[in-house]
C-alpha cells in the first residue's frame, strides 16, 4: 500500500512494496516515488543490510524487478496491475 492510500490513490506520493526473498535473494521492501521523465526515485530496505539504498531506475527497470519476483512465485504485496498503473501503465 502507498503511503497516502491504495495504490490508485492521485494524492499518494509513493508507493511501498515488500518483495519476498528466496535463495539467495533477500526480502526486500521498495518505496517508489511518482514517476518523473521516465524515472523512479527507488528506497530500498533489505533484509540482513545495514540501511537503505537509495537509486534512480527507469520505469521500465523498476516493473521488471517486480515481473521477475512474480515469475519466481515471490510473494509481492501489491498486484502487478497496481505497480503498473502507479507507474503510469508502463
Amino acid at each position: 500500500m502507498s503511503a497516502g492510500g491504495p495504490a490508485g490513490d492521485a494524492a499518494a506520493d509513493s508507493l511501498t512494496v515488500q518483495v519476498q526473498g528466496g535463495g539467495r535473494e533477500a526480502e526486500r521492501v521498495l518505496v517508489l516515488s511518482r514517476p518523473r521523465g521516465g524515472l523512479v526515485d527507488v528506497r530500498e530496505f533489505a533484509v540482513g543490510c545495514d540501511g537503505p539504498r537509495d537509486y534512480t531506475a527507469s520505469v521500465d527497470e523498476v516493473y521488471d524487478l517486480f515481473e521477475r519476483a512474480s515469475r519466481k512465485r515471490r510473494r509481492i504485496s501489491e498486484d502487478l496491475y497496481a505497480i503498473r498503473q502507479w507507474l503510469g501503465g508502463a
